[in-house]
């Protein structure tokens, strides 16, 4: 069972934050951050935004504590699916909350950990703009030095 539960926790865990960082991002900043020539520092100073940091951090504690309570039947059935496994027999009742009921601390520790992990991004962000020229000139050797194909 852990088998399927661990790849089913990681697809949620991926999209939850996508979703919510798209949803955050309107069509018109979109086309702003498009039209800019240095888009990572108002990403970076977004993530460095301890109002923003807040807000995320308690979106995503909210959304962890609703997926606790999801039942985990038919994700597990639709995993075993997918892997082309048979699903093993799980109780229709369980959540993620009956089965591990440590996992009743992560909704807490994502909203304690989640500003120092965007702020550490909007540092990472910062020094990526700052690559930037380096690594467009280090496309373009390696543009100019790899053969070319016919």
């Amino acid at each position: 069972m852990r088998k399927l539960i661990l790849p089913a926790l990681a697809t949620v865990a991926f999209v939850a934050p996508t979703s919510l960082l798209a949803q955050d991002a309107s069509d018109e900043t979109i086309v702003a951050l498009e039209e800019r020539e240095s888009p990572f520092s108002e990403m970076a100073e977004r993530m460095r935004d301890p109002e923003k940091q807040r807000q995320m951090a308690l979106m995503l504690r909210t959304m962890s504590e609703v997926l606790l309570d999801i039942p985990l039947a038919p994700l597990m059935n639709s995993v075993g699916e997918i892997a082309g496994e048979d699903a093993p027999r799980v109780d229709p009742d369980a959540t993620l909350r009956s089965v591990a009921p440590e996992a009743d601390r992560v909704p807490e520790e994502i909203e304690k950990n989640l500003p120092r992990a965007l702020d550490t991004m909007g540092s990472m962000a910062g020094a990526f703009e700052q690559m930037m020229p380096a690594l467009e000139q280090m496309a373009e050797r390696l543009k100019d030095a790899a053969p070319q194909a016919d």
